[in-house]
């Protein structure tokens, strides 16, 4: 299946509708278009498709916090893609908070299908865009890619949490006033951060907000009064910033805390002793 540029309304008509009037997944459509429009300029006859991924692909886009996930298909990746990629992300709209919130993913079709590190594209979201991405411009070459496995989901997931830590990081979990005076997209996104985090680790599955947050309240895990209420504060905000607060300061650390050992047992049961010892490390210096 191809799809062109006619086949969509362009951005520049629905930015001239008022905002008030577009649906969520309108506002998010508007800005993956204006992008496209973008790469198609700056990357020609070698970009061969683009799909909508995350949240605008498979459902609960939260304008308030979600980002937009944008994959590029090139028909081929050379020494200077990179640089191209770079090149029009940087001229791509960046006026509205949701515009800044774009992320790119690319890769060719070879790195779609088999995987490989090629470009940006990491194991789970290859898997979004195999199992969910929704084509916006181009040509759909999906038919025989290779999903991921479990396995590799689950180590994708388990390196990213063992590198995504420091502490900076921890800081803002230990003392979340600085994640509370930003806002609902930052305290969402450290919250469900473990919640999703955990539920790869258990399902081999991406960690969707919802179906993470769902299964992680069902599961009665530690701190899942807290995910319960970051599912709401992703589309109403966070309301009452009193009650917000005492949440996070009693249950962010505990649901980072259980990150850390959940993930610190699977890796001691696969003898990796040296990322075991990471999240072990992580799971102290939290406590301090």
């Amino acid at each position: 299946m191809r799809i062109g540029v006619d086949d969509a309304e362009p951005a520049r008509e629905k930015g001239q509708r008022a905002l008030s009037d577009q649906a969520p997944e309108e506002l998010g459509d508007a800005v993956l278009h204006a992008a496209v429009a973008v790469a198609r300029e700056v990357l020609g006859e070698g970009l061969d498709a683009a799909f909508a991924l995350g949240s605008l692909a498979h459902g609960s886009f939260a304008p308030l916090v979600s980002d937009i996930d944008l994959a590029l298909v090139l028909t081929e990746i050379t020494a200077g893609s990179a640089d191209l990629i770079d090149l029009l992300v940087a001229r791509a709209p960046d006026h509205s908070p949701l515009e800044r919130r774009l992320s790119v993913f690319w890769s060719d079709w070879p790195g779609v299908r088999r995987g490989a590190a090629r470009g940006r594209l990491p194991e789970v979201d290859r898997l979004d865009l195999i199992d969910s991405g929704r084509l916006i411009y181009g040509v759909d070459r999906r038919d025989d890619a290779e999903r991921p496995s479990a396995g590799a989901i689950t180590l994708d997931a388990a390196l990213f949490a063992a590198s995504r830590f420091d502490e900076v990081y921890l800081d803002s979990v230990r003392w979340p006033d600085a994640l509370l005076a930003g806002g609902a997209r930052p305290v969402t996104k450290a919250v469900l951060f473990p919640v999703r985090l955990v539920y790869t680790l258990h399902t081999g599955r991406i960690g969707q907000n919802d179906r993470a947050g769902r299964w992680y309240q069902d599961t009665g895990r530690p701190g899942h009064a807290l995910a319960e209420a970051a599912l709401t504060w992703r589309t109403l905000g966070l309301g009452d910033t009193g009650r917000a607060g005492v949440l996070l300061a009693a249950d962010l650390p505990t649901l980072y805390r259980q990150l850390f050992t959940e993930y610190a047992h699977w890796a001691r049961r696969r003898a990796d002793h040296r990322l075991a010892g990471r999240f072990d490390d992580l799971s102290a210096r939290l406590s301090h």
